[in-house]
C-alpha cells in the first residue's frame, strides 16, 4: 500500500431533492477510485443537513442506521484540514474534497465558498462559476453577452408571479410563441420543468416550478431538437469530449427519463455532421471560459437542423454508471479510473496556483493603520 497515498473525501447526498442521485454518482465513483493512488474517506450529508464520515455513510443516508460513521464538521483551520469528529473530538485529515453534490447547496457555490475557507483542494467549478451555471437565467445571460447562442426567453421570479401575474402572463403571451418550457431557475435533474402549449399551461407550470425554486425561465421550446452533451475538461487548457446524443424516453429528457425508466438511449458519438460537431466543442469550451469554469462540466445543447443553442452547464455532472459525463470521455479515450484521478489532479493543481497568491501587502508609512 502507498503510504504517500493523497486522503479524498467524497461527500455526497445533500438537502436538496437530487439527493438520491447523489447517492448513487458517488457510490459509482467510489467503486472507480484509484486506490493505489488515493484513500478514500465517505462523508454523507442526510436530508437534515448532518455530515456524517464513515465506511457505513452510504448505507446511513439510504436509511440504514448510524453504525459506521460518526457526525463531524469541516475545519476552517488552515493547519487542521479535514473533519473534527463532534463526539470524540479528534480530526481526520484530507488532502482534496471530491463534492459529488447536485442541486443546491451543493452545485450553486454555496459548499464551495465553504471549501475556499477551510483553505482545502476540492475538485470541480469554483464558487463564481458553479454559482453563475447553477442559475439558468445567469447563465443564459453570461453566454448571449459572449456571443453563444442560446433559446429566447424570460425570466420570472416569485415575487412577480405573486405581486402581478397578469403583468407576468401579458410580457410572456406578447413576446414568446407556444410551446414553451418552464424550468426552475436553480434547480437540476429536469425537477420541476413543465411544458406548456397555452396560457393556462404556463399558470400551472410557474405555479409548479416557483415552488422549488425563487425564480424561473420561460423559454421557446425548439421543437424536434435533438440533445447533444459534450464534456468538458480541463483548467487552464480545458478540452471537449466528442458530442453524445441522447433520446429520452419521454417528449423531453426530465426527471424519470433521466434516472427511474432506464429506457432512454445514449448515442455515443452523436449522429451529427463533422463542421457541427467541431462547432459544437469550440462553444462548449467557449461556454466553459466564459463561466470561469474549472475541472469539469457537461454543457448541453438543443440541435435542431444545422443550428445549435447551448442549454445548459452542469458543472457537477452525474458519475452514475449510465451518465453521459463519464461516457463520453471513454468514448473519447479518458477510462473512467483515468478520470477521476484526472479531476483529483487538476483540483490539486489549482488549489496550488490560488496557494501561491499574495496574501499580504507592506503598508507604507503614514497610511495610518
Amino acid at each position: 500500500m502507498n503510504s504517500q497515498r493523497k486522503k479524498v473525501a467524497l461527500i455526497f447526498g445533500g438537502v436538496s431533492t437530487e439527493h438520491e442521485v447523489s447517492i448513487v454518482s458517488a457510490s459509482s465513483i467510489a467503486r472507480s477510485i484509484d486506490t493505489d493512488r488515493f484513500e478514500p474517506v465517505y462523508v454523507g450529508i442526510d436530508k437534515n443537513g448532518r455530515w456524517l464520515l464513515g465506511q457505513g455513510a452510504f448505507e446511513a443516508l439510504r436509511g440504514g442506521g448510524e453504525k459506521g460513521v460518526e457526525p463531524v464538521i469541516l475545519s476552517t483551520d488552515p493547519e487542521k484540514k479535514g473533519f473534527f469528529h463532534l463526539e470524540s473530538g479528534s480530526l481526520t485529515t484530507v488532502d482534496v474534497i471530491f463534492p459529488v453534490l447536485h442541486g443546491p447547496r451543493g452545485e450553486d457555490g454555496t459548499i464551495q465558498g465553504l471549501f475556499e475557507l477551510a483553505g482545502i483542494a476540492y475538485v470541480g467549478c469554483d464558487t463564481m462559476s458553479s454559482a453563475i451555471a447553477m442559475d439558468k437565467d445567469m447563465t443564459k445571460r453570461v453566454l448571449a453577452q459572449h456571443g453563444i447562442p442560446v433559446v429566447k426567453g424570460t425570466c420570472v421570479t416569485r415575487w412577480m408571479w405573486d405581486t402581478d401575474r397578469e403583468e407576468v402572463l401579458r410580457e410572456i403571451r406578447e413576446t414568446l410563441t407556444f410551446p414553451l418550457f418552464i424550468k426552475p431557475a436553480t434547480m437540476g435533474s429536469s425537477i420541476g420543468v413543465t411544458k406548456a402549449s397555452d396560457m393556462d399551461a404556463v399558470v400551472k407550470g410557474l405555479d409548479y416550478g416557483l415552488g422549488f425554486s425563487t425564480k424561473a425561465v420561460v423559454e421557446l421550446s425548439v421543437e424536434k431538437a435533438l440533445e447533444v452533451e459534450i464534456a468538458v475538461l480541463g483548467n487552464n487548457e480545458p478540452k471537449a469530449s466528442v458530442p453524445g446524443q441522447v433520446i429520452p424516453s419521454g417528449e423531453f429528457y426530465d426527471f424519470d427519463a433521466k434516472y427511474v425508466d432506464n429506457a432512454s438511449e445514449l448515442i455515443i458519438p452523436a449522429k451529427i455532421g463533422k463542421a457541427l460537431c467541431e462547432d459544437m466543442q469550440y462553444a462548449a469550451v467557449d461556454a466553459f471560459m466564459a463561466i470561469g469554469g474549472s475541472g469539469m462540466a457537461r454543457i448541453d445543447f438543443l440541435v435542431s437542423s444545422k443550428t445549435f443553442y447551448l442549454n445548459e452547464i452542469n458543472t457537477i455532472p452525474g458519475f452514475t454508471s449510465i451518465s453521459m459525463y463519464p461516457k463520453l470521455w471513454e468514448a473519447t479515450g479518458i477510462p473512467y479510473v483515468d478520470l477521476v484521478t484526472k479531476l483529483i489532479e487538476l483540483a490539486l493543481k489549482r488549489h496550488a496556483t490560488n496557494q501561491a497568491l499574495t496574501k499580504t501587502i507592506e503598508l507604507e508609512k503614514g497610511l495610518g493603520v
